[in-house]
């Protein structure tokens, strides 16, 4: 069966393939570092500021992640839980708005654009100061408490007695479980779950190559015919439906990337 996802986490994930393509853009890379720079001490305070919040709490990833989620919905918003953090707040309000005009004019016109666009300045601050990991391994047991959301389905347990090893050997324990994955997997997409659209980096470059380097869907089929994987994008308006499909899930109006003011 396809990998699943929750649509929030779809919506996530492609907000942040998107913004990869942003910071690796060398036009929109150079003016976020204009704007940046005067305040980039106050940045890395608040950053450091809020990591010691964090790991003062003693609150467990879910938790943390759900009170980053409702600060972030406003990044002017600071209550107890981040009074070590709301004295830079007020300070990088000039940044903030700064960054929500050059999201503007680089198109990404969502709520979530600048409260994003802090949290990937604020965890590059994180990474450079060795307090955080780029890529974490995380064990399987501990996914339930990483999301802020409740599970679709209660934890799949699978007992193997040693007795089914010695006597059965691994080929069939591991047949036995491959039966009860894929019954499982049919609850939880039984559940509503999606599948996870594979091709979702892919339609986030489409995006990125005609709204930011407009091009037109045509190029961008014709470009994608000459690749490795691309011989069934035969059509441009393929493109522009994938296109179309991706400023929907990214909660971005198509009608309103035309406006230029």
């Amino acid at each position: 069966m396809p990998k699943l996802s929750d649509p929030r986490i779809t919506k996530g994930r492609a907000v942040g393939s998107l913004l990869r393509l942003y910071r690796n853009d060398k036009g929109f890379v150079q003016e976020l570092e204009q704007i940046r720079d005067p305040y980039l001490d106050l940045i890395i305070a608040c950053a450091l500021a809020f990591f010691d919040s964090a790991r003062k709490s003693q609150l467990s990833p879910k938790e943390f992640f759900h009170v980053v989620i409702e600060h972030a919905k406003n990044v002017q918003q600071c209550d107890s839980f981040f009074s070590e953090v709301s004295v830079y707040i007020t300070q990088l309000q000039p940044y903030f708005d700064a960054l929500s005009k050059l999201a503007y004019r680089w198109k990404l016109r969502a709520p979530w654009a600048t409260p994003m666009l802090v949290i990937y300045d604020m965890y590059d601050v994180l990474i450079i100061k060795g307090l955080v990991p780029e890529e974490v391994d995380v064990v399987l047991e501990e996914f339930d408490s990483l999301y802020p959301w409740a599970s679709p389905l209660p934890a799949l347990e699978i007992k193997i007695p040693a007795w089914a090893i010695v006597l059965e050997g691994r080929k069939r324990v591991l047949a036995a479980i491959r039966i009860k994955l894929r019954q499982y997997e049919k609850q939880i997409k039984a559940t509503g779950l999606m599948e996870y659209p594979s091709s979702l980096q892919k339609h986030a470059k489409w995006w990125f190559e005609h709204f930011i380097h407009g091009k037109k869907y045509d190029d961008i089929a014709e470009e994608e015919i000459h690749t490795p994987d691309g011989a069934l994008i035969s059509y441009a308006r393929n493109v522009g439906e994938a296109v179309r499909r991706f400023s929907r899930l990214i909660s971005i109006d198509n009608k309103d990337l035309r406006r230029t003011s």
